[in-house]
């Protein structure tokens, strides 16, 4: 007997968010150890590639995939597919705007045409659920 899958609220909505959040943060951790070049000896060993900084931004990378594998695996679990996937392409207006606040990246015209379709399909995909 499958389980039931509950109703999309504001709050489901929210949950579903922050887990989005929690992935894309990833890729900000990523783009701040590749901000790192340099080498770190162990064991007598040098080792090219990052600085102690950068390997923490690698770790926290790991960090963020490993609590958004273990909420994502929640969230399906609960929530109907088609919805919840739909709703994880928000992950392309996170990043977007973690490279604006972030890092100052130039807004083009064609990235804020690419999320207005990214959104207006979610509200679709949403929309044919209700």
């Amino acid at each position: 007997m499958a389980a039931e899958k509950k109703k999309m609220t504001v709050m489901n909505e929210l949950a579903i968010q922050a887990a989005v959040v929690i992935y894309t943060g990833s890729s900000v951790c990523s783009k701040m150890a590749s901000s790192h070049p340099g080498s770190i000896e162990i064991f007598g060993k040098t080792l090219n590639g990052l600085d102690r900084t950068g390997l923490f931004w690698m770790f926290m990378e790991l960090v963020c995939l490993g609590t958004y594998a273990v909420l994502w695996q929640q969230i399906i679990k609960h929530f109907d597919l088609s919805i919840v996937y739909a709703n994880r392409a928000f992950a392309i207006f996170w990043t977007f705007l973690w490279g604006i606040v972030l890092f100052h990246e130039k807004v083009k015209p064609l990235n804020l045409v690419g999320i207005v379709i990214v959104f207006i399909g979610i509200l679709l995909v949403n929309q044919d659920a209700k």
